[in-house]
């Protein structure tokens, strides 16, 4: 879907991309939850070897691929079912779906994770797609046709 068609339907919707702060913000509690869990899982190497930093920093260090595995499947399945990762949750944004303005289903969930995990494996440059368009999209919004949008706070 072209951006001028999404662009008339948020505006007919009342939705608002979310901030970019808030993006950030969300990233970052993310990354750090996913991190917590990457420890926990090498705790015992990494208690049993605390005298000898060269060889927890080799344990870690080789667990690349697994991060970016569970980043990725921490994205996916977050997105599929809330519609939003811890961290956007705890921020007030939600991931939608061009088309139907809902979550995105498994296949957009699974397809924005791995190119937000590439994102980042390439050293976050693709993200700076999101300071160069109106809607904000990064690349890995614009693979899945999803939108960053901010959740309506309601009176009641």
């Amino acid at each position: 879907m072209n951006p001028e068609k999404i662009e008339e339907i948020l505006a007919r919707e009342e939705i608002q991309t979310a901030a970019l702060w808030k993006r950030v913000v969300a990233h970052i509690i993310d990354d750090l939850l996913v991190s917590m869990v990457i420890i926990g899982m090498y705790w015992e190497s990494i208690t049993q070897n605390v005298g000898d930093p060269e060889v927890v920093l080799n344990a870690i260090s080789s667990s690349w691929l697994i991060l970016y595995v569970v980043r990725i499947v921490y994205h996916w399945l977050f997105v599929r079912y809330y519609g939003a990762t811890i961290g956007k949750i705890v921020v007030k944004i939600k991931v939608i779906e061009t088309e139907l303005l809902d979550n995105p289903n498994i296949r957009q969930a699974f397809v924005r994770s791995l190119f937000r995990a590439l994102s980042e494996f390439l050293m976050y440059l693709p993200f700076l797609s999101v300071l160069m368009n109106s809607l904000q999209l990064g690349l890995h919004d614009r693979v899945a046709n999803t939108i960053v949008v901010e959740l309506k706070s309601y009176n009641v």
